[in-house]
């Protein structure tokens, strides 16, 4: 009932209102079937990166006479508020908003932020309550943010003076950590992995003075748990922070997924990283369903050079920054480099300012078409909406975690003591994911994707990766490259 209803609703709003998306009516009928029978899908489509989506979706929780909650960023929320809720009123839907609630006679539908939402005690205890989730491509990335605790210098001491002999205490335990951590810095390095040892010392002094501070008790949870931990130096204050975080994320809020029902929304092309990650918890997804997006999709132009370098060939650098030059080369659109390695972006940015001067931005919004942009892939991805669509994106290096931040080499040696493949479980899901949605807005431009990393052909992995960036068509020369 709720479908047919649900349709003949929607099909009332799209009389006044176009939107110029061809499966919108097929994505209507599967989110009321969905919030109808209690069942908990996945649904994946680029047109979760518009709004064209929200009127099937809100118009379906609208008639549904059961409290609900719609996981969205804060950008979606205010357009919703401003753009939408009117449109819904002109359908006959008789509600009020009220604190980012939608209230009915009979029920309730909330908006709300992941970041809100896992700060809220009570959302986080509900049960068979019915929840979209937008976003849910971030959600490793969001957990492991919300999760981190991070002790500074100034969380060792309290202002008052029932804590003055401890605080004294304190900050000589503190000076005297200082010390033999600074004693053991590493050239080119500000992070200090601990051994069990230290560990275990820490584990006792937090038990211990647990007392002192909501964050010292949160600390003290988090290693009887098992966190991964480890020490940061700042060497600008000569000082040191403590920072930990759940090896398994999910574990920690599995509970709430599996006591509610959910429609995940992936804004990614197809998102086979999460129905692996939940089955690991023994988490179900009853059905997966790949909608397209709004535009035509066109065919990625796909180059890989041959006699690629690997990335510990001490000419790598060198050779990266020759072949981008010649890339670069005659070329009127944005080109866009990616790395997440610091030291290549920032070397690949100087050495092409050099030649082409102030066309080189490093991690920028440009502002004329013929740019050069050198950014991360996480920087890209928060602020692709805000730039043109490349002409051609040059990937000098995979997005493959790095082993030298803490948490990645803490997981890997975890995965290793329980015998589990932490490469093709952990590293290569992630690597995907980045990929995947950085070339996405290729496909509409048909524009050309670049890889230089020589493992792209030299290991089966990255075989692998190619084949997962569809549709795409290889080229086999650029000139004046070739």
């Amino acid at each position: 009932m709720l479908e047919i209803l649900s349709h003949q609703y929607l099909k009332n709003f799209l009389r006044d209102h176009s939107i110029k998306w061809e499966h919108i009516y097929s994505f209507g009928r599967i989110v009321s079937k969905c919030i109808e029978n209690d069942s908990t899908f996945l649904i994946n489509s680029e047109i979760f990166s518009t709004y064209d989506w929200f009127p099937p979706i809100l118009i379906s929780l609208f008639l549904k006479e059961e409290d609900s909650t719609f996981i969205l960023s804060e950008k979606q929320i205010q357009f919703l508020k401003t753009s939408q809720l009117d449109l819904l009123r002109n359908l006959g839907f008789d509600f009020t908003l009220k604190n980012n609630q939608i209230v009915f006679a009979n029920h309730r539908v909330r908006f709300i932020t992941i970041k809100d939402l896992l700060n809220d005690p009570n959302s986080l205890h509900l049960r068979n309550h019915r929840i979209v989730y937008s976003g849910i491509e971030d959600i490793k990335q969001v957990l492991k943010n919300h999760f981190t605790i991070s002790l500074i210098k100034k969380d060792w001491a309290r202002n008052s003076k029932k804590f003055e002999s401890i605080n004294r205490k304190f900050t000589k335990v503190y000076d005297s950590l200082n010390k033999k951590f600074f004693m053991r810095k590493i050239l080119g390095n500000s992070y200090i992995n601990l051994d069990e040892k230290e560990i275990k010392s820490f584990s006792t002094f937090f038990h211990e003075n647990s007392f002192f501070s909501e964050k010292f008790l949160s600390i003290n949870k988090a290693l009887s748990q098992g966190w991964a931990c480890w020490v940061k130096l700042n060497e600008s204050n000569l000082d040191w922070n403590l920072y930990l975080q759940p090896i398994d994320e999910l574990s920690q809020i599995k509970e709430f997924f599996s006591n509610n029902k959910f429609v995940f929304l992936s804004a990614l092309r197809t998102d086979n990283f999460l129905q692996i990650y939940f089955k690991k918890h023994n988490l179900s997804i009853d059905l997966v369903i790949n909608f397209k997006s709004n535009f035509e999709e066109k065919k990625i132009s796909l180059y890989i050079p041959k006699k690629q370098l690997l990335p510990n060939n001490p000419f790598f650098t060198n050779s990266i920054s020759d072949k981008c030059k010649k890339l670069i080369l005659f070329r009127k659109g944005l080109t866009l480099v990616l790395s997440d390695d610091i030291d290549l972006k920032t070397n690949l940015a100087t050495e092409l300012a050099s030649k082409y001067g102030k066309r080189v931005l490093l991690e920028t919004i440009p502002s004329c078409d013929n740019e050069i942009l050198c950014s991360s892939y996480d920087w890209w991805i928060m602020n692709s909406y805000l730039i043109q669509i490349p002409e051609q994106i040059i990937i000098p290096l995979l997005p493959i975690p790095n082993m030298s931040e803490p948490i990645n080499a803490i997981t890997v040696s975890h995965k290793n003591k329980l015998s589990q493949d932490w490469f093709r479980d952990f590293f290569l899901p992630q690597a995907r994911i980045k990929l995947e949605r950085s070339i996405s807005p290729l496909r509409r431009n048909s524009g050309k994707l670049i890889i230089l990393d020589g493992r792209v052909n030299k290991r089966n992995w990255g075989r692998l990766l190619l084949q997962n960036i569809q549709p795409s068509k290889q080229i086999n020369y650029m000139l004046p490259f070739d």
